[in-house]
């Protein structure tokens, strides 16, 4: 390390200034063991995070195309990308599913109108505290998820439609 630090000026002068004026070299030592340190913390995790009596990971989801799909995607990393190493799940949660009976659909669309509501004037803030003219362009519903060239296409679609 202390050579990396020592063939980088940039990187020597931004410890030497962290250092508060210590011998670059004790900072130098300092940085490696708090380095060493952090790897054998890493070990310390993987090795509770393959301990399937100790870990399991929760997949919790939205029933969603896209979502589901992020889901899927992380189940197989999980439990087959490293089969030495496999991380136990036993539980995946779709979460805001709605009746069968419809009976609650006016109350779920309520609730997103209200969050969606929110999370626009958050984002607004947002933009306005940049200082920076950005546009920000609402999309309305759209019936599907766009993927694909089709979904692509109605997306580009009412982004480009004029204001009516």
């Amino acid at each position: 390390i202390a050579q990396k630090v020592n063939s980088n000026a940039m990187v020597k002068m931004m410890i030497s200034n962290a250092a508060g004026g210590e011998e670059l070299d004790e900072t130098a030592q300092a940085a490696k063991r708090a380095l060493l340190s952090f790897q054998f913390q890493m070990y310390d995790l993987e090795d509770i995070f393959s301990d399937a009596k100790q870990t399991e990971f929760l997949i919790v989801t939205v029933p969603t195309e896209l979502a589901v799909r992020e889901s899927v995607r992380l189940l197989n990393d999980l439990t087959f990308e490293a089969p030495d190493m496999p991380i136990k799940v036993r539980n995946v949660v779709a979460n805001q599913v709605l009746k069968d009976d419809g009976s609650d659909v006016s109350t779920f669309l309520n609730k997103v109108s209200e969050g969606q509501q929110v999370s626009i004037r958050e984002l607004s803030d947002a933009v306005v505290r940049t200082g920076i003219p950005i546009e920000t362009t609402q999309v309305p519903y759209i019936d599907t998820e766009p993927r694909g060239v089709f979904g692509l296409k109605v997306l580009s679609e009412q982004l480009l439609k004029e204001d009516e």
